[in-house]
């Protein structure tokens, strides 16, 4: 009886419905299927169309609305594309900076110094490399035929000391035993184009400047004053055509000349393209002394040592801008270091204006981003302003006059 009502109420249900040969879906799971790709596709291509719109009126926007703290709205945005950062760093943290730098524009002079925390800042470096004494080579620090190889090149290559390259290697470091009070360190940014910074910076016990950058005609904006410069053998052939022609020999001449007694820092050893002239410089040096009153300093392979403290701050690109290494040596010369002219981005946050790479480009010079391929500058532009809030540089973005 009992397996009567069963059969009987199996007869009852409806039995299911075969998949087709093979186990693919019914034609309505396709379709389904179908219509969600299609969806997808049309919101790609609305996005496309979106941005095409914004990049439009980016380039209608000749005179954009300022915002309440002078800086044109979405200017960030739109010179982030232009600089092409946009996509990397404005992220909704990178954002939130923008506010930050906004504040600080207008209250600058709230910036206290931390000298506890710049100690331990100073002492962690210590930790990594001994800056002082390896500032440069010395002349008990290296043999005639010995062979240097290059920071950021192949081992295969390297370099073999002269008796002419040892000879104008410093006895001692020409920084050993220096200790100054407040220090300027300049960078080259754009952002210094009409700040009337020199006269600050021109108070400072102690200046460094990257790059061997020009100041006589800029001086109402970055100062004349160069304690110490940094120059990489690749200027010689950009800017003084490899010493080919007398005139070249005069036109670097009159710029060591300028220097006086300060410490021209020569990384030598960062690249094997270098080597040949490196060798040009050697001799020309060599050739010219005592007549020039510079302090040459040739740094050995100090890179991996500097690369490795700032990877513990989560830096860590291809290689560090000469700014932030500039930084680092000041660390250990210095009990206040303010900055100047570290602003990787190509709009003035002062105005809202575009701005060149460099403030020594010509008139009219696009900003550039060829730097992405070696450095990572808005990352540290990020770093150097979480510093600066924590009191262990002073970062100065704002015209001084």
């Amino acid at each position: 009886m009992r397996c009567a009502r069963a059969l009987a109420l199996l007869s009852s249900r409806p039995l299911p419905l075969p998949l087709p040969r093979g186990g693919r879906c019914p034609q309505r799971c396709r379709m389904l299927r179908y219509t969600s790709t299609f969806g997808l596709i049309i919101f790609s291509v609305a996005l496309l169309i979106l941005s095409f719109i914004s990049f439009v009126s980016i380039k209608k926007d000749v005179n954009p609305r300022y915002g309440p703290n002078g800086g044109p709205r979405m200017y960030m945005f739109h010179a982030g594309f232009r600089s092409q950062v946009a996509m990397k760093y404005l992220d909704p943290a990178f954002t939130s900076l923008s506010s930050a730098i906004n504040e600080d524009l207008k209250n600058s002079s709230k910036w206290k110094y931390n000298s506890t925390a710049f100690i331990q800042l100073r002492t962690e470096i210590s930790h990594h490399i001994d800056i002082p004494h390896n500032f440069t080579l010395t002349r008990d620090s290296v043999k005639v035929g010995q062979l240097m190889h290059f920071d950021y090149s192949s081992h295969k290559y390297v370099y073999s000391i002269g008796e002419n390259f040892r000879s104008l290697l410093p006895e001692v470091s020409p920084i050993l035993n220096r200790r100054y009070n407040v220090c300027a360190v300049v960078g080259n940014s754009g952002i210094l184009t009409g700040s009337l910074c020199g006269a600050q910076i021109e108070k400072y016990d102690f200046v460094f400047r990257c790059n061997f950058a020009p100041t006589e005609i800029f001086k109402k904006d970055v100062g004349r004053r160069t304690n110490m410069t940094t120059f990489n053998p690749s200027i010689l052939e950009k800017y003084y055509n490899n010493l080919l022609t007398v005139q070249d020999r005069n036109n670097f001449f009159l710029s060591l000349k300028k220097l006086d007694g300060a410490i021209l820092w020569i990384p030598a050893f960062f690249f094997y393209t270098s080597a040949t002239v490196t060798r040009t410089l050697v001799d020309f040096f060599v050739e010219h002394r005592g007549q020039l009153k510079v302090q040459l300093a040739w740094p050995g392979n100090i890179m991996q040592y500097i690369n490795n403290y700032w990877k513990t701050k989560q830096l860590s690109p291809k290689r560090l801008s000469t700014g932030i290494l500039m930084y680092t040596l000041a660390s250990s010369m210095c009990d206040q270091i303010h900055l100047y002219g570290f602003w990787p981005f190509g709009w003035d946050p002062n105005t809202g204006k575009e701005l060149p790479y460099h403030y020594y480009d010509r008139k009219g010079t696009k900003f550039t981003t060829k730097w992405q391929e070696s450095h990572q500058l808005p990352a540290e532009f990020k770093l150097l302003h979480k510093m600066h809030t924590e009191g262990l540089l002073k970062l100065t973005l704002s015209h001084c006059a």
